[in-house]
């Protein structure tokens, strides 16, 4: 989720096996898993869909757009499909596979910050403002719009930085000052810079539901974990506070899906975890947590019938 994910996130992924090292003598088997599930988002043949495809013939197709940073992209799902680190198993891609869904654009890309922050593409990302100018360029991004999603934010507090000084068997001085620095800058600047963003998109697309997608939790606490239980617990309201900046955002007829139930007992550190620890990814949902977190959560929450007036979801 930094500006090179292949590049900075795989150095804090070095650090993190060297911090479970420091924890344990060696990387320690998985303990298990803390938390619950919401049992009910269990298992792709369940019919998650099957609700939004009764719709269909009220409604009609759900045209849809999809923006956002490296976990609406799927990086860490499966193989990369392009430069942008998008995969058949991001949110996106998810929701189009689902009958009714027909996704007109997904202009997602690893590294997207919240603000226009250089490099530009091709150098770097496509951030959150330029992937908007492109859908408002090319007219994907219009009346007819039913349905945008947006994940973003996670860069622009440098979540990698975070663990990097978060990392280690006991809680470090670093960690608190650098989580408190990244939620006052989430509360203010980012804040800010979603408020024209999103202003743009419903400019654009008065009719659609606009969806904003927060982050799970990434680590459990745990002796597997390469956290101390004190530095999780900072991490984790870390972590809401950013969830919170995103939630609030969402104007009546809108939603905001919070992804950390279908996460519970499933960070780095447990028996069963769909974040990524190591190898070219890390610290990304695997395909795993892409279907049962993320497109669980969402067809979970995001109720469309026609028109903003008729949207039900988690605001």
């Amino acid at each position: 989720m930094n500006r090179n994910p292949m590049r900075g996130w795989a150095k804090a992924g070095l650090l993190l096996f060297l911090g479970m090292g420091l924890a344990a003598g060696g990387v320690a088997a998985p303990a298990a898993a803390g938390g619950q599930d919401r049992g009910h988002h269990h298992g792709w043949d369940r019919g998650w869909d099957r609700g939004w495809d009764r719709d269909r013939g009220r409604g009609g197709e759900v045209d849809y757009v999809a923006l956002g940073d490296s976990y609406a992209s799927g990086f860490g799902g499966g193989p990369l499909l392009d430069a942008c680190g998008r995969t058949a198993e991001g949110y996106p891609a998810l929701l189009d596979a689902l009958r009714r869904v027909d996704r007109e654009a997904d202009v997602t890309c690893a590294g997207a910050t919240a603000s226009s922050t250089p490099p530009g593409a091709p150098a770097g990302p496509v951030d959150l403002p330029e992937q908007i100018a492109a859908l408002r360029a090319d007219g994907s991004l219009n009346r007819g719009t039913d349905l945008v999603t947006v994940t973003i934010g996670g860069n622009d507090v440098q979540f990698g930085a975070i663990v990097q000084a978060c990392i280690g068997p006991v809680l470090p001085e670093t960690c608190a000052p650098a989580i408190a620095s990244a939620t006052a800058y989430a509360q203010t600047t980012l804040t800010a810079q979603l408020q024209e963003s999103l202003r743009q998109v419903r400019q654009s697309a008065p009719r659609a539901e606009l969806v904003l997608v927060g982050y799970p939790y990434l680590f459990e606490a745990g002796p597997a974990g390469p956290l101390s239980p004190e530095a999780v617990a900072l991490f984790n309201q870390g972590t809401d506070a950013l969830n919170a900046v995103l939630a609030g955002q969402v104007q009546r007829g809108e939603t905001f899906v919070d992804v950390t139930d279908e996460f519970a007992g499933h960070g780095v550190g447990s028996a069963d975890p769909w974040i990524t620890l190591g190898g070219e990814f890390p610290l990304h949902p695997n395909a795993t947590g892409y279907r049962e977190g993320y497109l669980a959560a969402i067809t979970a929450d995001v109720h469309l019938g026609h028109g903003k007036d008729h949207c039900r979801g988690r605001r």
